[in-house]
Protein backbone atom coordinates (compact mmCIF):
# COMPACT_ATOMS: atom_id res chain seq x y z
CA UNK A 1 0.00 0.00 0.00
CA UNK A 2 0.96 3.80 -0.90
CA UNK A 3 -0.41 6.51 0.86
CA UNK A 4 -0.85 9.77 -0.66
CA UNK A 5 -1.12 12.74 2.21
CA UNK A 6 -2.82 15.95 2.24
CA UNK A 7 -2.12 18.76 1.91
CA UNK A 8 1.06 17.70 0.60
CA UNK A 9 -0.29 15.84 -2.70
CA UNK A 10 0.49 17.04 -6.05
CA UNK A 11 0.18 15.32 -9.50
CA UNK A 12 3.74 15.17 -9.67
CA UNK A 13 4.39 12.62 -6.89
CA UNK A 14 1.96 9.76 -8.47
CA UNK A 15 3.64 7.20 -9.97
CA UNK A 16 4.51 6.93 -13.90
CA UNK A 17 3.62 3.20 -13.63
CA UNK A 18 0.95 0.92 -11.24
CA UNK A 19 0.64 -2.41 -10.73
CA UNK A 20 -2.67 -3.68 -10.94
CA UNK A 21 -2.29 -5.42 -7.18
CA UNK A 22 -1.07 -1.99 -5.84
CA UNK A 23 -3.34 -0.47 -3.53
CA UNK A 24 -3.25 3.31 -2.93
CA UNK A 25 -4.46 5.01 0.48
CA UNK A 26 -6.32 8.59 0.39
CA UNK A 27 -4.67 10.38 3.77
CA UNK A 28 -5.98 13.39 5.59
CA UNK A 29 -6.78 15.04 8.46
CA UNK A 30 -7.65 18.54 7.10
CA UNK A 31 -11.12 20.00 6.58
CA UNK A 32 -11.78 19.62 2.48
CA UNK A 33 -13.07 23.28 3.00
CA UNK A 34 -9.46 24.42 3.23
CA UNK A 35 -8.22 21.16 1.73
CA UNK A 36 -10.28 20.30 -1.83
CA UNK A 37 -9.50 17.65 -3.82
CA UNK A 38 -10.95 18.34 -7.43
CA UNK A 39 -8.79 16.80 -9.89
CA UNK A 40 -10.48 14.10 -12.15
CA UNK A 41 -7.61 12.61 -12.35
CA UNK A 42 -8.80 11.30 -8.82
CA UNK A 43 -11.95 9.73 -9.63
CA UNK A 44 -11.85 6.10 -8.70
CA UNK A 45 -7.95 6.38 -8.27
CA UNK A 46 -7.45 5.34 -4.45
CA UNK A 47 -8.54 1.93 -3.21
CA UNK A 48 -8.80 2.88 0.53
CA UNK A 49 -9.55 6.33 2.54
CA UNK A 50 -7.41 7.09 5.68
CA UNK A 51 -9.12 10.21 7.66
CA UNK A 52 -11.22 11.42 10.19
CA UNK A 53 -14.38 10.93 8.94
CA UNK A 54 -16.61 8.01 10.77
CA UNK A 55 -17.10 6.67 6.89
CA UNK A 56 -13.20 6.20 5.96
CA UNK A 57 -11.93 2.54 5.79
CA UNK A 58 -9.65 3.37 8.02
CA UNK A 59 -9.99 6.02 10.69
CA UNK A 60 -7.16 8.29 12.36
CA UNK A 61 -9.21 10.18 15.29
CA UNK A 62 -7.91 13.88 16.74
CA UNK A 63 -8.20 12.11 20.09
CA UNK A 64 -9.37 8.83 22.18
CA UNK A 65 -11.37 8.14 25.08
CA UNK A 66 -10.19 5.32 27.88
CA UNK A 67 -12.74 4.39 30.69
CA UNK A 68 -11.55 3.91 34.52
CA UNK A 69 -10.41 0.47 33.87
CA UNK A 70 -7.92 2.05 30.44
CA UNK A 71 -9.73 0.34 28.16
CA UNK A 72 -10.58 2.45 25.19
CA UNK A 73 -14.56 3.10 24.54
CA UNK A 74 -14.12 5.71 21.88
CA UNK A 75 -14.76 7.27 19.53
CA UNK A 76 -16.63 4.65 17.77
CA UNK A 77 -19.79 6.11 15.82
CA UNK A 78 -21.35 7.92 19.39
CA UNK A 79 -18.20 9.30 20.10
CA UNK A 80 -18.98 10.66 23.56
CA UNK A 81 -19.30 8.47 26.71
CA UNK A 82 -21.81 9.54 29.27
CA UNK A 83 -20.44 11.24 32.44
CA UNK A 84 -21.38 10.31 35.75
CA UNK A 85 -22.55 13.31 38.89
CA UNK A 86 -19.97 15.53 40.17
CA UNK A 87 -18.96 15.04 43.48
CA UNK A 88 -18.91 17.25 46.28
CA UNK A 89 -15.15 18.20 45.59
CA UNK A 90 -16.20 19.19 42.05
CA UNK A 91 -19.28 21.35 42.66
CA UNK A 92 -16.66 22.97 45.35
CA UNK A 93 -14.53 23.72 42.44
CA UNK A 94 -17.19 24.80 40.00
CA UNK A 95 -18.24 27.06 42.95
CA UNK A 96 -15.35 29.15 42.42
CA UNK A 97 -15.69 29.71 39.13
CA UNK A 98 -16.25 33.63 38.12
CA UNK A 99 -16.24 34.33 34.71
CA UNK A 100 -18.52 32.46 32.00
CA UNK A 101 -16.81 32.03 28.80
CA UNK A 102 -13.05 31.57 27.29
CA UNK A 103 -11.96 31.33 23.83
CA UNK A 104 -7.98 30.62 23.04
CA UNK A 105 -7.62 31.31 19.11
CA UNK A 106 -4.96 32.54 16.73
CA UNK A 107 -7.24 32.76 13.64
CA UNK A 108 -9.16 35.51 13.03
CA UNK A 109 -10.45 34.56 9.39
CA UNK A 110 -12.04 31.02 9.20
CA UNK A 111 -14.30 29.71 6.29
CA UNK A 112 -16.84 28.97 9.16
CA UNK A 113 -16.93 32.71 10.47
CA UNK A 114 -16.73 31.48 14.10
CA UNK A 115 -14.99 34.43 14.95
CA UNK A 116 -18.65 36.44 13.83
CA UNK A 117 -20.90 33.95 15.90
CA UNK A 118 -18.31 34.87 19.02
CA UNK A 119 -19.06 38.13 18.02
CA UNK A 120 -22.46 38.31 18.27
CA UNK A 121 -22.77 35.97 21.42
CA UNK A 122 -20.30 38.06 23.13
CA UNK A 123 -22.64 40.98 22.14
CA UNK A 124 -25.82 39.83 23.35
CA UNK A 125 -24.06 38.42 26.69
CA UNK A 126 -22.77 42.00 27.35
CA UNK A 127 -26.44 43.64 26.24
CA UNK A 128 -28.79 40.75 28.72
CA UNK A 129 -26.71 40.08 31.34
CA UNK A 130 -23.16 42.22 31.43
CA UNK A 131 -21.53 39.47 30.78
CA UNK A 132 -18.14 38.76 28.27
CA UNK A 133 -16.36 36.23 26.22
CA UNK A 134 -12.46 36.82 27.09
CA UNK A 135 -11.10 35.64 24.14
CA UNK A 136 -6.86 34.95 24.23
CA UNK A 137 -4.69 35.08 21.44
CA UNK A 138 -4.54 37.19 18.24
CA UNK A 139 -8.32 37.98 17.78
CA UNK A 140 -9.03 39.09 21.54
CA UNK A 141 -7.05 41.40 24.27
CA UNK A 142 -6.20 38.99 26.43
CA UNK A 143 -2.75 36.82 26.48
CA UNK A 144 -1.63 33.05 27.14
CA UNK A 145 1.01 31.77 25.09
CA UNK A 146 1.06 28.59 24.10
CA UNK A 147 4.26 27.41 25.69
CA UNK A 148 2.09 28.29 29.18
CA UNK A 149 -0.12 25.63 27.89
CA UNK A 150 -0.70 24.30 31.62
CA UNK A 151 -1.25 27.65 33.12
CA UNK A 152 -3.85 28.31 30.33
CA UNK A 153 -5.66 25.37 30.68
CA UNK A 154 -5.35 25.87 34.89
CA UNK A 155 -7.51 29.53 33.80
CA UNK A 156 -10.34 27.70 32.18
CA UNK A 157 -10.71 25.27 35.27
CA UNK A 158 -10.38 28.00 38.17
CA UNK A 159 -12.49 30.53 36.17
CA UNK A 160 -14.78 30.00 33.19
CA UNK A 161 -18.08 28.03 32.99
CA UNK A 162 -18.13 27.65 29.50
CA UNK A 163 -15.58 27.33 26.59
CA UNK A 164 -16.11 27.95 22.72
CA UNK A 165 -15.23 25.00 20.87
CA UNK A 166 -15.53 26.49 17.69
CA UNK A 167 -14.16 24.63 14.25
CA UNK A 168 -12.35 26.85 11.78
CA UNK A 169 -14.39 24.73 8.56
CA UNK A 170 -17.64 23.22 8.15
CA UNK A 171 -17.19 19.30 7.54
CA UNK A 172 -19.12 15.54 8.35
CA UNK A 173 -17.87 14.21 10.94
CA UNK A 174 -14.91 17.22 11.66
CA UNK A 175 -14.57 17.50 15.54
CA UNK A 176 -11.34 18.45 16.88
CA UNK A 177 -9.67 18.13 20.25
CA UNK A 178 -11.05 21.90 20.80
CA UNK A 179 -14.26 20.27 22.90
CA UNK A 180 -11.61 18.06 25.44
CA UNK A 181 -9.87 20.97 26.31
CA UNK A 182 -13.35 22.50 27.55
CA UNK A 183 -14.52 19.25 29.37
CA UNK A 184 -10.85 18.89 30.51
CA UNK A 185 -10.75 21.81 32.54
CA UNK A 186 -14.16 21.72 33.87
CA UNK A 187 -16.24 23.76 31.46
CA UNK A 188 -19.18 23.27 29.24
CA UNK A 189 -18.06 23.33 25.50
CA UNK A 190 -19.84 25.25 23.48
CA UNK A 191 -19.11 24.01 19.91
CA UNK A 192 -20.01 25.01 16.51
CA UNK A 193 -18.88 23.32 12.94
CA UNK A 194 -19.89 21.02 10.51
CA UNK A 195 -20.43 17.29 12.54
CA UNK A 196 -23.30 16.16 13.21
CA UNK A 197 -23.16 16.90 17.49
CA UNK A 198 -26.78 15.42 18.79
CA UNK A 199 -24.64 12.20 17.77
CA UNK A 200 -22.33 12.84 19.94
CA UNK A 201 -24.37 12.13 22.98
CA UNK A 202 -22.45 14.60 25.54
CA UNK A 203 -23.91 14.42 28.93
CA UNK A 204 -22.41 16.70 31.34
CA UNK A 205 -23.85 16.90 34.77
CA UNK A 206 -23.22 20.31 36.36
CA UNK A 207 -24.77 20.27 39.79
CA UNK A 208 -24.18 23.91 40.57
CA UNK A 209 -25.91 25.37 43.82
Amino acid sequence: MIAFNLPELDEIDIPEKRSPHQKYAFFSMESPQYNPVCIDMYDDFFNWTFTYKLTSDFRLWFFEIYNINETKIGPPVNVWPTFDPIDDDIKMMLDGKTKIAAWFVSNCNTRSGREKIAQQLDEELKYRYGWSIDIYGHCGKFACPRRYAEICNKKIEDEYFFYLAFENSFADDYVTEKVLLAVNNYAVPIVFGGANYSRLNIIIYFMLK
